[in-house]
């Protein structure tokens, strides 16, 4: 059985001693179909915020105070992934996806590929390649990119071959090639979106509007893959409004997620 995707909103209280996020509900919008983690992005990034999501929703869901992206795995597992608003480009993005089996260390996988040049795209992924280069010299670019993808992920197993290889050998360079091939994969391409704007400063989050999270927290601070849950206002990657810095309190910090593979279940604290 393949992953099964929702989008669910639910009602944070701060207070609450035990499971903060109540009253957990899929949401059903009349005339959408969500099959898939792009089916939600495209909708939800045509929204300019939250705000504007909670509009289009029935009188039933007017309770709720966080959303986020639900997803079950074949064995039951329960994880979830931020939400993306306010992001028109990629839209179109989404929406033309290909399917491509790629060959992992596990095995064959079937993966979602952008075969594109959208200029986020190409944006993203050259912001993405200065980083890695950085981090052959500074070790404070590497953690910044093991909180982007994934401490234990297979792009970052990548980059850790290409850092650590001879600029001479023809391998670096194939490696280099895979990176960029990688990167069209959307769950790589997204994970930037989701955490690249982010600092690996665990107090402080540039250039994003908090509104609320509804993921887990796991203890390992490299591994920030989902940190910050749902309602995220996505700022364009070339607009460096530093206005719209956000601050975290000991309780916000709570708030910040692993890598989103994290059981629904856990309720770990990373101090």
């Amino acid at each position: 059985m393949a992953k099964h995707y929702d989008l669910v909103g639910s009602v944070y209280d701060k207070y609450s001693k035990g499971n903060k996020y109540k009253e957990e509900e899929i949401i059903k919008i009349p005339g959408v179909t969500f099959n898939s983690l792009e089916d939600i992005d495209k909708f939800t990034a045509s929204l300019s915020s939250s705000y504007s999501l909670s509009r289009k929703l029935g009188d039933q869901y007017q309770d709720k105070n966080t959303f986020s992206i639900r997803i079950t795995n074949s064995d039951g597992r329960i994880y979830y992934k931020s939400i993306i608003y306010n992001n028109p480009a990629l839209v179109k993005i989404a929406g033309s996806l290909k399917q491509k089996t790629v060959y992992t260390p596990s095995g064959p996988k079937t993966v979602k590929m952008y075969l594109g040049n959208d200029d986020l795209f190409i944006k993203t992924f050259n912001t993405v390649l200065n980083k890695i280069e950085d981090s052959k010299v500074n070790n404070e670019t590497r953690e910044w990119l093991y909180g982007v993808f994934g401490e234990e992920s297979r792009y970052t197993t990548l980059i850790n071959r290409y850092i650590n290889g001879d600029v001479f050998d023809s391998e670096t360079y194939e490696i280099l090639s895979d990176l960029k091939e990688s990167f069209r994969e959307y769950d790589v391409f997204r994970k930037y979106l989701t955490n690249g704007r982010k600092t690996t400063n665990k107090s402080k989050v540039s250039n994003v509007e908090v509104i609320s999270s509804n993921i887990p927290v796991k203890t390992s601070l490299h591994n920030i893959e989902d940190k910050l849950g749902s309602n995220i206002s996505y700022i364009p990657l070339d607009n460096d409004d530093y206005d719209k810095e956000e601050f975290f309190d000991d309780k916000e910090i709570e708030m910040m997620a692993g890598d989103g593979n994290i059981p629904h279940n856990f309720r770990g604290r990373r101090i």
